[in-house]
């Protein structure tokens, strides 16, 4: 029950904050992409339609679970953008959110709630040998809430902050979470080539190696409790208590210093002055189909190229193992962590008022269950969201494609760290140098929620969502994510003086020859 009130105060600050999850069909599987692809698929750096491509920033957000359904009168975009109207906020003009329109889903399951952000920096792909070679470096930082194998009256508890009347005076027995939230930081540099270029077979590879900077950590893993929640008597049953009659835990943190002295100095960035710090990878493999390869091939001085501003397959199959790696959180100026078992204990919530922080909240949290500092430890690890990556883009007609991706999350709920989506998602686009558009449709939520949304590229802006019925507040969405950011390129460019064996330029003065002889 210790973890539920942590939970209570954790979700409560982490919430407003907006955070989100990592696929975005809906601008990362085009054939201009460029660096956004490169985190499904390292492959993707090789033969690009791009010669150089620069991203600027770029953010998606993203909020998925399975035991809240939004059914507030005002849509999640009116909330995130601050346009609800007068008539649902107080006379202070804060937001009034009522527990009733959060609605509950009670079936007496396991609940999960994946929160995250991502940001993406200043990064740069570059291609080389006319694409047969390709190099990229990137900037990133995420930050991403996993609630796992939680029961069902933790949930409840958090939803009501103990408020509610129906969960209140009862003995709740064995009861169970893992909460992780983590904040990384990393830099990493692409490589990628082409293995096979055979006519119509086309393979290329590319791997990502990424140095991880661990910037905070709080994870609660409750193994087993008993509670209570009672009216607290000093306030006149304003305000709640808890009762523990029993709890096993195991929690840690890193300080607020670990944040707050964050530099982008060589101790921080390749040294142990961060909290934490670690190595991660992404492998993959592309295979291409192109039946009609001849038609961008061309000779420039007696040595056979292609077309390289031409995208030249009728399908395109991609394979990739993402974020495999960890960090390790072991500077004891910054980590804490501590295994907990007790008995009769009282959660109170004057302890919890005025609290600075995490190192307020968990100072707090040692007094009320009786914990010592000499029962610390400053090292444990957090894994990252291992996934299984597979895509198949399909040419109906020029400019034209059907994406299918199916993102698989590899680590199990109970682990340590980090927790991907996996995500199954169709998406037909139109695509060409300078737009695009795409409706990505999707299994998102653990393939628990159906979303249809839409995305577009149009010069450096692109923007999206796939879940477009969840921002607008259509049908109590349980899942909304949102993306949008800044990039371009130089793309490649075709032959400048094509000869007669350009068979592309080819084609249409051979049938007009032809054609007049047979008229003649």
């Amino acid at each position: 029950m210790m973890r539920t009130s942590l939970l209570v105060l954790i979700f409560l600050v982490v919430i407003p904050t907006w955070l989100l999850a990592q696929h975005m069909p809906g601008v990362s599987m085009g054939n201009f992409a460029g660096t956004q692809a490169l985190y499904h698929n390292p492959a993707f750096v090789a033969d690009s339609r791009y010669s150089v491509h620069i991203n600027l920033v770029g953010a998606q957000l993203y909020l998925a679970n399975n035991h809240i359904k939004y059914n507030a009168p005002y849509s999640f975009l009116s909330l995130m953008t601050n346009n609800v109207p007068a008539q649902y906020r107080n006379e202070k003009g804060a937001i009034i959110l009522p527990q009733s329109d959060l609605e509950e889903r009670l079936n007496g399951r396991q609940k999960h709630l994946n929160l995250g952000v991502d940001v993406r920096l200043p990064s740069f792909m570059i291609s080389l040998k006319d694409g047969k070679y390709g190099i990229g470096f990137s900037t990133r930082v995420r930050t991403l809430l996993n609630m796992t194998e939680a029961t069902e009256p933790i949930a409840q508890t958090l939803r009501s902050r103990g408020k509610e009347l129906g969960i209140q005076k009862k003995l709740f027995e064995n009861q169970s979470a893992n909460l992780h939230l983590n904040g990384i930081g990393e830099y990493a540099i692409t490589l990628g080539g082409v293995l096979l270029d055979d006519e119509t077979d086309f393979f290329k590879v590319g791997i990502t190696a990424k140095r991880l900077i661990g910037v905070f950590n709080t994870h609660i893993l409750i193994e087993d409790g008993a509670y209570t929640i009672q009216p607290d008597p000093a306030y006149l049953d304003r305000k709640e208590l808890y009762d523990i009659a029993a709890i096993t835990t195991q929690y840690g943190y890193t300080s607020d210093g670990a944040f707050q002295n964050l530099r982008a100095t060589p101790a921080w960035l390749v040294g142990n002055a961060a909290a934490g710090s670690g190595f991660g990878f992404d492998l993959g493999m592309v295979y291409e189909y192109r039946p009609n390869v001849h038609k961008y091939s061309y000779s420039d001085r007696g040595i056979r190229k292609r077309d390289g501003s031409k995208n030249k397959y009728l399908y395109r199959i991609a394979v990739s193992l993402t974020d495999v790696g960890r960090v390790k959180f072991k500077n004891p100026n910054y980590v804490s962590q501590y295994q907990v078992t007790t008995t009769n204990k009282v959660l109170r919530f004057q302890d919890y008022e005025n609290i600075g922080g995490a190192e307020g909240l968990f100072t707090a949290v040692n007094q009320s269950l009786g914990v010592d500092n000499a029962s610390r430890t400053t090292t444990f690890t957090s894994i990252l969201p291992t996934a299984l990556q597979a895509s198949l883009d399909y040419q109906i007609k020029p400019n034209l494609y059907v994406n299918t991706l199916w993102v698989q999350n590899l680590i199990r709920p109970g682990a340590f760290g980090m927790k991907g989506e996996s995500v199954l998602a169709v998406t037909p686009r139109y695509e060409s140098r300078w737009y695009e558009l795409s409706v990505p449709v999707s299994l998102m939520n653990r393939y628990g929620s159906f979303g249809i949304g839409i995305a577009g590229r149009v010069g450096p802006f692109w923007l999206g969502t796939d879940h477009l019925a969840g921002l607008l507040n259509i049908g109590k969405p349980k899942a909304i994510n949102i993306y949008g950011g800044v990039s371009f390129g130089l793309f490649q460019k075709p032959p400048q003086s094509p000869n007669p064996c350009y068979l592309e330029d080819r084609e249409p003065l051979l049938k007009r020859i032809f054609s007049g002889r047979r008229r003649r």
